[in-house]
């Protein structure tokens, strides 16, 4: 499928699956969630990319790689790419995890967990951080994936939608979450679906 020239998209949309250092497997609701989709897109933390082949029993799949995890030893998907850029129904979107590369990422992990521990992480600002650099990295797409925070966000910086499903995998002080983002030629619609109350799809 040519899913540059489609006029209508409709798009899976998850992250932090994790799969098999925290979870053994995608759980059930993930697919049914994601059931009827022409696609889906995974921004990272797969752990082992052979978990994807679940997904891709449902639609294609992209994926990007995460950040390592020292605890899980976990590459986070390296054979994975960085980032991918598609066109979409006629967008710009490009995939990543949002984590910083490099040494500087050992750092802000660090302080990630210690936060945590201590109460004092502030995920709604950590993704508007997230989104800010990303924005920033790529001006001229219309809309970015990202994951990482463990945390749903959706909001527009400037002409750039920013989207982050949360993750899939269980996350202290937070619920597991997909999302569906429907593309056409008027909008972008992005819905938030939690995984543990089915009923509120």
């Amino acid at each position: 499928m040519d899913f540059a020239a489609q006029s209508t998209l409709e798009v899976g949309l998850l992250s932090d699956t994790h799969v098999p250092y925290r979870m053994k497997e995608l759980p059930r609701t993930v697919l049914d969630a994601l059931d009827g989709v022409d696609l889906i897109l995974h921004a990272g933390d797969v752990d082992k990319p052979a978990a994807l082949d679940l997904l891709r029993e449902l639609a294609p799949v992209f994926a990007v790689r995460g950040n390592v995890h020292v605890l899980d030893l976990s590459t986070g998907g390296a054979s994975l790419p960085a980032s991918l850029e598609l066109c979409l129904a006629g967008r710009s979107v490009i995939v990543t995890h949002g984590s910083i590369r490099g040494l500087s990422s050992l750092w802000f992990k660090g302080r990630d967990v210690i936060l945590r521990l201590l109460d004092a992480s502030e995920k709604a600002r950590f993704n508007a951080r997230v989104a800010q650099r990303l924005r920033a990295l790529h001006p001229c797409a219309d809309i970015i994936v990202f994951g990482h925070t463990h945390r749903a966000f959706t909001e527009c910086v400037g002409d750039t939608l920013l989207v982050n499903p949360g993750a899939v995998c269980p996350t202290l002080r937070e619920v597991p979450t997909v999302a569906r983002m429907t593309l056409n030629d008027d909008n972008v619609q992005v819905h938030v679906m939690t995984l543990d109350q089915p009923g509120s799809w």
